[in-house]
């Protein structure tokens, strides 16, 4: 493990944290994977005071800007590296005390005094409680100008923690917010806010790294929300309670010589991301290669095209974490079995929240033929909020793949009217269920 993956989990033990060795190496690697991604894309900056656009909405202090080419191209693109954290948790099971180690203000890991005025450190912030589209992503006034300066734009190069996730996806609901999501997934995914307004566009990119916990009722991954997050599970029972009261007991009955020794533990790994950073932008690699074992564990049969993609960027962040910096050459990804241990448990905290509705649908209608419409209403009520549209695409990604899901037009029996999509939840008992395509039977009739 790197040294300064095993400093932060000894800093959690010292500090009697609960249940967060597993968890707190998918932080430092989202940090790694943030210092990457500046290397790749910050050179094209928006708010960069050299080339104004609007001097009230620009940066003048940003370490993270630098004048290098991107490195890493896939698909001839520029590469988005961040990795966003979604918590899911229940109530008192840790999501928050984990986001607050790394961003609280004044004793985060990463905070730094006077960030959004210096060029030092990273942006640090703990989101609000409530926020708008407009608050998040900004507005225009009657001449066209971006109003005020929104959290999208004050956090770029940063982290913007938020301890209930649902703030944002809940504003979506409001009429003054329709287009939250939209704008959330385009800026999560590639950086871009773009939108057109009856006075003007908002249109700029931004490099925000998002961390957020939710509880189980309020988690809302539909939408191509899943593909932009990494999922950490965070189970509770009496037993972890219970180790909860006893660390909340040992936390208060430090000693000074305890506090003093954790604070130089903190300032040690702030300094440590801060050089790294700087070292980092000031002497980028010069290119990336995966090595072939870690291409072939990211093409597994049970991991998804767009879920290769986010344990890539996994890997990229745990290899810019390595003890010693060098630069001007190859980054190399390997598979080492710290990294390997990593990629297997993430995937299986991934599995265990993304496929719990899918194991609900097969649970509740499992050997049973059910009208596609019918299936549809189900998942829209109880998956995807009364979300139609959502719940159609939920199906395509979702269940079309599941070997125990097929969708078949029943024959002409003589009977008038026209014969609907039919779902079999189970294995195909009947010679006349033909697992097809959505609307293939119709074409063909």
């Amino acid at each position: 493990m790197n040294e300064i993956i095993t400093k932060l989990i000894r800093f959690t033990k010292d500090n009697h944290y609960v249940d967060v060795e597993d968890k707190v190496p998918l932080f430092a690697c989202s940090i790694g994977a943030h210092i990457f991604n500046a290397i790749n894309k910050c050179s094209r900056c928006d708010f960069d005071p050299a080339h104004p656009q609007n001097n009230d909405f620009n940066i003048a202090n940003c370490p993270l800007r630098h004048h290098n080419p991107p490195i890493y191209t896939p698909m001839s693109q520029v590469g988005d590296t961040r990795i966003h954290i979604l918590m899911r948790g229940a109530k008192g099971s840790g999501k928050s005390m984990l986001i607050n180690m790394f961003l609280n203000e004044g004793t985060g890991l990463l905070y730094t005094d006077g960030a959004f005025f210096d060029s030092v450190g990273f942006r640090t912030m703990m989101g609000p409680n409530s926020v708008t589209e407009a608050g998040m992503f900004g507005s225009v006034d009657e001449e066209g100008e971006i109003v005020g300066r929104p959290l999208a734009r004050e956090m770029c190069g940063g982290f913007l923690g938020f301890e209930e996730s649902s703030s944002l996806t809940d504003a979506n609901k409001k009429d003054h917010s329709i287009d939250m999501k939209n704008q959330l997934l385009t800026s999560l995914d590639n950086g871009r806010v773009q939108k057109m307004m009856r006075n003007g566009w908002v249109n700029y990119n931004t490099r925000y790294t998002l961390w957020g916990g939710t509880q189980p009722a309020r988690l809302e991954m539909e939408s191509g929300l899943d593909r932009r997050f990494f999922i950490i599970d965070i189970e509770m029972s009496p037993e972890k309670e219970a180790l909860f009261k006893k660390a909340q007991h040992l936390q208060s009955n430090m000693t000074r010589g305890d506090r003093l020794a954790l604070a130089d533990e903190a300032i040690y790994i702030r300094n440590w991301f801060n050089t790294r950073m700087l070292d980092a932008i000031l002497n980028p690699p010069s290119g990336v290669i995966f090595t072939d074992e870690l291409g072939a564990w990211l093409d597994r049969d049970d991991i998804r095209s767009y879920e290769s993609d986010l344990f890539r960027r996994l890997a990229i962040g745990y290899a810019m974490l390595k003890d010693k910096w060098v630069g001007g050459e190859v980054l190399r990804i390997e598979l080492d079995d710290p990294l390997l241990g990593l990629l297997e448990s993430s995937l299986m905290m991934r599995r265990s929240v993304m496929d719990s509705d899918v194991r609900m649908i097969k649970d509740a209608f499992w050997m049973q033929d059910i009208k596609k419409s019918t299936l549809l209403k189900e998942i829209s009520r109880i998956i995807t909020k009364g979300d139609y549209v959502a719940a159609k695409r939920w199906i395509d990604e979702s269940l079309t793949q599941q070997p125990w899901f097929a969708e078949y037009t029943p024959k002409a029996d003589g009977r008038r009217g026209r014969k609907g999509v039919m779902c079999r939840i189970g294995p195909l008992t009947d010679p006349r269920q033909v697992a097809q395509k959505w609307g293939k039977g119709e074409i063909e009739q």
